[in-house]
């Protein structure tokens, strides 16, 4: 089964040209741009704000194994990618399955997409 997450990435228009910049470079092998190109295609959610050109991707039960390039290239080039992004050009967050597992990167805190960790506390009277 594995341990799964829920994982939000949300690029501003910059971020998106650096994603197909990398994705076209000669770097990558034609069967692992395909399964980049699956991922992002197949994503839960995904939203584009035309005007702009800022792309959000929602996956909910993804295995995100950051440290497993081989079996998991797609998660390591969205890795890779953010580690080369501006922090104001990038918005990530993952939540794993332990309640304190919970990841945020970058700055692109404004997204059209109002991707962010929210948080709450469930109260019930007992009758």
């Amino acid at each position: 089964m594995g341990y799964r997450s829920e994982v939000g990435l949300a690029l501003t228009r910059h971020g998106v040209e650096t994603l197909e910049n990398r994705l076209a470079s000669p770097e990558i092998g034609e069967e692992v741009r395909k399964r980049i190109r699956e991922f992002l295609d197949h994503a839960d959610k995904h939203a584009k704000d035309e005007e702009i050109g800022h792309e959000g991707w929602y996956w909910d039960y993804l295995k995100w194994y950051a440290d497993d390039p081989a079996h998991f290239p797609e998660v390591d080039f969205i890795e890779k990618l953010m580690s080369v992004l501006p922090y104001e050009d990038f918005r990530f967050i993952r939540i794993g399955e332990d309640y304190d597992d919970t990841e945020m990167r970058g700055g692109f805190w404004e997204n059209p997409f109002d991707m962010e960790l929210g948080r709450y506390i469930s109260f019930s009277e007992a009758v």
